[in-house]
This record gives structure tokens, C-alpha cells and sequence, in this order.
């Protein structure tokens, strides 16, 4: 130890003055210049989107089902309506008269009681109920609107969305939107149909739904297929089974 001491002490100078050349060496070459300098651009984003041609969606981009041609429509449809089918003038809902809808409260009423002994159910019977005289006072004011809005003697003869079999059924306060339509909700990449097995009660209610087959399915559309059967609704009936068998088929379409 004592020997290293001695001999940086004797060589001190000498290490210094090396030290001091290579540091020399170093900032000269970090500080020396260049004859010839090169022009770097600046990319401007905005400049460069503003050249990009404007993308639009046709018709030939959209993803159609298997086995489809021409426009789905958005709206449900009852395979046994045996309406006359157009592609021009068409309701989506059959015509009800207003004895219909006076026939069903009464019916409805009747079962509540029966199944709950009386009061506990009245709440939910005078719901119901409004809903139907509302119904009914909709009904009588679009007696002067279109076609296209009202009960009439035509179905759409298109490609829908929604389309069921529930023998004698028609939808709940005979809205077809009460047969829930998911066509748009798994987005893009999902395109074709899914058919699902329903059971319905007395009341109306899908109390289980079960997929059956389907084309072109992916998860998201065989999950929102059930999930929309079992939030559809459909009119109650006395004269059917307990528990009832039919089928609703959707068909998505990926945007």
C-alpha cells in the first residue's frame, strides 16, 4: 500500500497531464462541427390526415348474414302472420280492436287474482291495466297516421331482424318491440343469425330460453340472443299451455 502510495506520488504529474489530454480529446470531438448540415423535417399530423382521402361506408362494406341479400330491416315479425306481405305500405304490429284490448284486461285480471288470492297483486293489475287503456287511446288517435305506423292488412315481405313462432301469441300489449331485437349490440365481425328455443308461461313471460343453432355465431351473439329471448314478452292467453314452446330467430349485423 505504502509502495502505490509512493509511486502516484512520484508520477502525479504524469498521470495528470494524461488525464488532461484525453479530456481534451473528448470536447473536442463533442464540440467540432460538421461542413455540411442536413434539414430534418417536422411531421405535422394534422397536415398529413388533411391529404387522406375521406373514408365512407357503402353499402358493399356492410357485413351481411349467411344466405342474405338486400336490407335487413329493424323490426320483428311474427312468421305466422298471415297478412299480406309488401315491401311498401307495411305495419309491423297486426290491427287490435278495442274489445280485444278491453277482453285482455279483463283476462289478465282475472288470472292475478286467482294466482295470488286477491289483493296482494292488485298493484301490478292496475298497472297492467293502464298500459292497455294507454294502449287503447294510442290505437284511436292514429287512425289518420300512415300506414307504416299503425295495425294494417300488410306485413313487411323483407328481410328482418326478428322473427318468432308462438302459435296464437302475439307480443306483449301487441308491441312487437316487446320481442327484444339485439341485432346491433356484438358490433363489428358479427353477421348471422341465432336461433333460440323459448318457453313461455300463461302471463306472457319468457321463463327459458335455450339456443338451438345458429350461422356464423360467435360468443357475444349466442350470449345476447338468450339474454334478449328472456326479456321478451308476449300476451297472455287462458287458453294456453302452462308453459309454452316456441322459437325466436335474430339475425345480427355487424356495422
Amino acid at each position: 500500500m505504502n509502495r502505490f502510495l509512493f509511486l502516484l506520488d512520484r508520477y502525479k504529474y504524469g498521470v495528470l497531464a494524461v488525464m488532461i489530454t484525453y479530456i481534451g480529446i473528448f470536447m473536442y470531438l463533442q464540440i467540432s462541427s460538421y461542413e455540411k448540415t442536413y434539414l430534418i423535417e417536422v411531421w405535422d399530423e394534422k397536415a398529413a390526415l388533411e391529404k387522406e382521402e375521406e373514408i365512407k361506408v357503402k353499402p358493399e362494406n356492410i357485413e351481411m348474414p349467411d344466405g342474405q341479400s338486400g336490407e335487413v330491416k329493424n323490426i320483428s315479425r311474427d312468421v305466422q302472420d298471415k297478412r299480406q306481405k309488401s315491401m311498401d305500405e307495411w305495419t309491423e304490429s297486426k290491427p287490435t280492436s278495442s274489445k280485444d284490448i278491453v277482453k285482455s284486461v279483463k283476462e289478465l285480471e282475472k288470472q292475478f287474482f286467482k294466482e295470488s288470492g286477491g289483493a296482494e297483486k292488485r298493484e301490478k293489475i292496475l298497472e297492467e291495466k293502464q298500459k292497455r287503456l294507454e294502449q287503447k287511446a294510442d290505437n284511436s288517435k292514429s287512425k289518420n297516421e300512415p300506414l307504416a305506423k299503425t295495425g294494417g292488412d300488410k306485413v313487411y315481405g323483407g328481410n328482418v331482424m326478428v322473427e318468432w313462432v308462438l302459435s296464437g301469441r302475439d307480443p306483449h300489449q301487441n308491441n312487437n318491440y316487446f320481442v327484444r331485437n339485439p341485432g346491433y349490440t356484438c358490433g363489428q365481425g358479427s353477421a348471422g343469425f341465432v336461433l333460440v328455443k323459448i318457453k313461455v308461461d300463461q302471463g306472457g313471460a319468457v321463463v327459458a330460453a335455450t339456443t338451438i343453432s345458429s350461422s356464423s355465431a360467435n360468443p357475444c351473439m349466442l350470449e345476447q340472443a338468450r339474454k334478449y329471448a328472456l326479456m321478451s314478452r308476449f300476451a297472455y292467453s287462458k287458453s294456453a299451455p302452462a308453459f309454452q314452446e316456441g322459437t325466436i330467430r335474430y339475425t345480427f349485423v355487424s356495422q
